[in-house]
């Protein structure tokens, strides 16, 4: 297989070992599409960070393929199929006759069809192959196409199990033990490991130690008014909350139960504006970022499209080309 810049109407001139090889680039792309969509589903029912951490790197994989696709498909009908396939690969385990995921799938059909286009317009009028500046322009659009996939894909799931806190209790458990320091700074006896009656108990005692005629309380006087202290805590708790609390739950889990309570009393309408404005923020995070990824794009595919060469994937040859031109005699 050459990798050249021949004239559009040599294009096509592939022998069966030049076809087989490109097959097999596009189904390497259909293999990283398909798992980073199903690693995606994954992490959105279960919440598994591991899902997400191989999702996004199946999804990184994608777009290096996505980039060398550019530089040894030379037919715009390889583009078209193999853009076309892996847009449903992309989308399959979300995949659904509906408005909003047949107008994503569209939207990604063409936005990698147009970054390729681009890059290979670029390549067909040169006359060196330029890695560096085709890549700088197809693996940005790569890379939008897949961040509006998750983007899109996170708010419909989102809607579609409405009724479930978009947050599993393991999930919610981490992210507060590990926000005990920053939680400690507003509320020094805050332990997510410890039950909401330790930690009311906890906060009473420490109260009472500030009160020098406390000392002078006989050991039935003092637990009778740590008890009533707790009772006035916790009816604050519901006071503030709406939620009724077991002291004996652990932290983790009472504040999960109040969130649940909250979330499910909302109305239809809000649930999905929060799911709009949370993908709408997933796609900006993600935007924001695009350098160093794209820049660890363009240098895996390099990496790559350089072991392709030398292993004789392709060869790099020199074509002259034929053009017209007008001539005043």
């Amino acid at each position: 297989m050459d990798l050249t810049n021949n004239q559009k109407g040599n294009a096509d001139m592939i022998g069966i070992p030049g076809l087989v090889k490109i097959g097999l680039l596009a189904l390497a792309g259909i293999f990283f599409a398909l798992g980073f969509s199903w690693f995606l589903r994954s992490f959105l029912l279960a919440g598994e960070w591991r899902s997400l951490i191989v999702s996004t790197g199946l999804a990184i994989g994608f777009l290096v393929v996505f980039t060398l696709q550019t530089f040894f498909m030379r037919s715009n009908m390889h583009f078209a199929i193999a853009f076309f396939l892996q847009s449903l690969a992309l989308t399959a385990f979300f995949f659904s006759f509906t408005a909003p995921v047949m107008t994503l799938f569209v939207t990604v059909y063409l936005l990698l069809l147009t970054a390729s286009y681009g890059g290979r317009k670029i390549l067909d009028n040169t006359l060196k192959i330029d890695f560096w500046n085709i890549s700088k322009l197809v693996a940005p659009k790569g890379i939008i196409a897949v961040t509006l996939l998750v983007s899109v894909f996170i708010p419909l799931h989102l809607q579609e199990h409405r009724d479930e806190l978009p947050l599993s209790l393991a999930t919610f458990d981490k992210v507060l033990a590990s926000s005990n320091v920053f939680i400690r700074r507003f509320y020094q006896d805050f332990d997510s490991s410890q039950s909401v009656e330790q930690m009311a108990r906890a906060a009473t005692e420490r109260q009472l130690a500030t009160i020098p005629q406390a000392k002078n309380l006989s050991p039935r006087e003092r637990e009778l008014l740590i008890g009533n202290a707790m009772q006035d805590f916790y009816d604050q708790l519901f006071g503030y909350t709406g939620v009724k609390i077991d002291p004996k739950s652990p932290i983790s889990v009472a504040a999960y139960g109040v969130l649940q309570e909250k979330f499910t009393g909302m109305g239809d309408n809000a649930k999905l504006w929060i799911y709009i404005i949370f993908g709408s923020i997933v796609f900006v995070s993600i935007a924001s970022i695009m350098m160093p990824i794209r820049i660890l794009v363009a240098l895996l595919a390099w990496v790559i499209y350089g072991m392709l060469i030398a292993l004789g994937f392709a060869r790099v040859s020199i074509v002259s080309r034929s053009k017209e031109i007008l001539l005043l005699d």
